[in-house]
């Protein structure tokens, strides 16, 4: 087997430095990565040299390119990308294909309540099925938190002492459509079953939840105005999210900044609080040690699935919310996150202070791989090179190019040294484009004959840019 790990993303804002973070300890193990697009790489599948394939989730779309990887010689892996933040139950891991359970050889999922969630639904998958906290919760250790300081800086000499607002309306407020839309696409996916009495209270749930939350998020942010005329707000739609619904509910306002850019966790670190509703960032605020207070007007079934209503202070009304978000604004709380939240944090995560899910996870997959076939040794010579039918670009459709800009290599290379500092890895590996948004990294420099390939694609496509 290949020491190649092929680490295919969606969202790059939140995924790409914890991809990064398994590419520096992947290197130390000898391996070459290749990082980027996950529409690009999966087009790739049939034309690159077989190695590790690690998905970012198990959809239905992914057991085909899990297919192909495998029948191309391929280790199949994945790990779930949507399931840290959640709190399931068997029955609710509808966008989780059997199929592509079945295809992958090593599945990486975080915390015990979900773990076991996953093996009830999955039976089967049982053997395959390791426990690790997700890197992107690595990346919150103190450890870690120099790598934000630059961005924590921008953001703060930018926006001052500012509240953030963190809202979280997938489904009624996509990019993607209207809600009927977004409907359609998750019966043609096969996640909905339209004639399924339960699943139409699931979707009619989500949609109550929703509407809710945004009735009271409009209400709280007035008030925060209104009780603090000089603090900044900024909305940070979710990355699925409709932007122009927020700009259009403040317009004119300069004090309320819509913004959306880079990662949350440098925004909710330079924040002075952050205030959501049931999203996955209150998670990440308990895990910085930064306040966050869990809007939550309505209680139904779809919000027990959430983590940060479990992690974080709830407010149940608008009144609520604002009376808390006094007191901690002005000093009067001492402890906001309690032991039981914290526990709750560290089980539901797989959360281990002396461990890095990362590690655990390169641990796990070549263990793994070995027992299949033996791993290569590291060689001298980069063993990436591609067939002359590799696609050097595909043209973006739909919200793809928004969820994945471009990748700037030197930004990669210099994030890459970072993490590899705060590990005290001693690394200067190679970073090269092989695609329009992939960079292959390396220990060592990519074939000739394969950049030779790469610049007469050059002639055609701005690797840089992406167009």
């Amino acid at each position: 087997m290949n020491r190649i790990l092929y680490l295919p993303m969606e969202i790059a804002s939140r995924e790409l430095d914890s991809r990064l973070l398994l590419s520096v300890i992947a290197l130390t193990y000898g391996f070459e990565v290749v990082i980027g697009q996950k529409w690009l790489i999966e087009s790739n599948i049939r034309r690159m040299p077989g190695g590790v394939y690690l998905s970012k989730t198990m959809t239905r779309r992914d057991a085909e390119s899990l297919a192909k990887a495998r029948a191309r010689g391929y280790f199949p892996a994945a790990i779930d990308e949507e399931m840290p933040g959640l709190v399931t139950k068997p029955e609710e891991l509808r966008w989780i294909a059997p199929e592509a359970v079945e295809q992958s050889e090593a599945i990486f999922i975080a915390g015990e309540g979900n773990t076991q969630s996953f093996m009830a639904r999955f039976p089967a998958a049982k053997a395959k099925v390791h426990m690790a906290l997700n890197p992107r919760w690595d990346l919150l250790r103190s450890t870690f938190r120099s790598l934000f300081d630059e961005e924590v800086g921008r953001i703060r000499d930018a926006y001052g002492d500012f509240i953030l607002v963190n809202t979280n309306q997938g489904f009624t407020n996509s990019e993607k459509g209207s809600k009927d839309d977004i409907l359609r696409e998750q019966v043609r996916l096969g996640k909905i079953d339209p004639a399924n009495t339960e699943h139409m209270a699931y979707v009619n749930s989500i949609v109550e939840m929703e509407d809710a939350n945004k009735a009271a998020i409009l209400k709280v942010v007035g008030g925060l105005r209104q009780a603090h005329p000089d603090r900044t707000l900024v909305i940070r739609p979710h990355p699925s999210e409709r932007i122009a619904t927020w700009t259009e509910a403040f317009p004119g306002d300069a004090r309320i900044k819509v913004v959306r850019e880079g990662s949350a966790v440098p925004w909710i670190l330079a924040s002075t609080l952050l205030v959501h509703t049931n999203c996955t960032t209150g998670t990440e605020a308990i895990a910085l040690g930064k306040p966050a207070i869990c809007v939550m007007p309505l209680d139904n079934a779809i919000c027990q699935r959430y983590l940060s209503n479990r992690v974080n202070p709830v407010a149940r009304s608008v009144e609520e919310a604002l009376a808390l978000a006094e007191r901690i604004l002005s000093g009067g709380v001492a402890n906001l996150y309690t032991p039981q939240m914290i526990d709750t944090f560290h089980h539901a995560m797989s959360f281990e202070d002396d461990r890095l899910g990362a590690q655990i996870i390169i641990e796990q997959l070549v263990n793994a791989v070995e027992r299949r076939e033996p791993l290569n040794a590291p060689g001298s010579a980069s063993s990436w090179r591609p067939d002359q039918n590799y696609r050097w670009h595909i043209p973006d459709k739909n919200v793809r190019a928004e969820l994945f800009p471009s990748l700037d290599r030197e930004a990669v290379v210099r994030r890459l040294q970072k993490i590899a500092m705060a590990l005290g890895i001693d690394l200067m590996p190679e970073v090269e484009y092989c695609g329009s948004k992939v960079l292959l990294i390396s220990n060592h420099r990519m074939a000739p004959f394969v950049r030779f390939r790469r610049s007469l694609a050059g002639a055609f496509y701005d690797f840089r840019t992406g167009t």
